[in-house]
């Protein structure tokens, strides 16, 4: 997996995954729902509320990798 790098790279539909090394908080993976300027909305696989991360806050954008494609 890559670190989640630049807005660019995250589109809807690409997958990521949080992993911040607390149990139950490592290889949580997620589906994009949408993407602004300021953040994304997902959908976490073991939730059934959607989340929305905003760009800024660094106690999650850190934690999150792209999972490449294919």
């Amino acid at each position: 997996m890559r670190p989640l790098g630049t807005i660019d790279q995250i589109k809807p539909g690409s997958r990521i995954v949080y992993n911040d090394g607390r149990a139950g908080h490592s290889g949580i993976f997620a589906d994009v729902l949408s993407v602004d300027a300021k953040g994304m909305m997902v959908q976490f696989e073991d939730r059934a509320d959607t989340t929305g991360i905003a760009f800024s806050d660094r106690a999650w954008v850190d934690f999150i990798e792209l999972v490449p494609e294919g």
